[in-house]
């Protein structure tokens, strides 16, 4: 390569990748600590900075929508739903007991995301 920002880029390029593997490599390995040890952060202040290290997952519940609408019946599901099942008037439905919960349970999942760590630093406040 005749350029030099390219070559540049380029080595910066690859020692980021080879950061980052290291990065995945021990966030993986202290997830699976926290996880086992059942432990959500860990906090500690340093030079007038506190830094906290937190596990995070994510989840998002789906709803097989066409067992639901077979379960309630079509006249009860359409109340509920614009093209797309409207989920806050479900919730209220199931909160005042036009809906059984139970039932919406059979057809709802909680899919849990990756786990991932977030790191914050804050100064100290004295």
């Amino acid at each position: 390569m005749d350029n030099e920002l390219v070559r540049e880029y380029l080595i910066a390029r690859a020692e980021m990748d080879k950061a980052k593997a290291l990065l995945d490599e021990a966030a993986g390995r202290l997830i699976k600590q926290m996880e086992s040890d059942q432990r959500k952060s860990y906090r500690w202040d340093t030079d007038g900075v506190r830094r906290a290290i937190t596990y995070k997952q994510a989840h998002r519940t789906e709803i097989d929508e066409r067992g639901l609408r077979r379960a309630l019946t079509a006249r009860v599901f359409d109340k509920y739903t614009k093209r797309v099942l409207d989920r806050r008037k479900m919730e209220e439905a199931i909160g005042t007991g036009v809906i059984d919960k139970v039932t919406v349970a059979k057809f709802a999942s909680d899919n849990p995301g990756q786990p991932y760590l977030e790191y914050r630093e804050r100064e100290v406040s004295e």
